[in-house]
């Protein structure tokens, strides 16, 4: 078992994206939508269409770094999306639960 990183505050992107996309294409999305790059301590979520993968974006004092979790059957249980809001904040501790649940 791994463990995570430790993150003061987690957004979670509330439409689908490619799971290709990679530190640019995600670090582009971000700064789009707030008007600055991601801060150490912020944690990114990002799922895809079917709801059956997770990617987890963030940066640390090493740089940034991308962690994925792929559910074969079913699905992942998110928080339902807030019309108007591209980011969402969420709770560091649901982070964690899905990605070690």
């Amino acid at each position: 078992m791994f463990d995570l990183p430790k993150f003061k505050r987690a957004l979670i992107y509330q439409r689908p994206i490619n799971m290709r996309w990679g530190e640019n294409k995600l670090d582009a999305l971000y700064e789009q939508h707030h008007g600055f790059k991601l801060q150490i301590g912020v944690a990114l979520l990002f799922y895809n269409a079917k709801r059956d993968c997770l990617k987890l974006f963030f940066r640390d004092a090493l740089g940034s770094s991308e962690l994925q979790k792929i559910v074969p059957r079913g699905g992942f249980m998110l928080p339902a999306p807030i019309a108007g809001q591209d980011f969402l904040e969420i709770s560091p501790n649901l982070v964690i639960r899905l990605f070690r649940g």
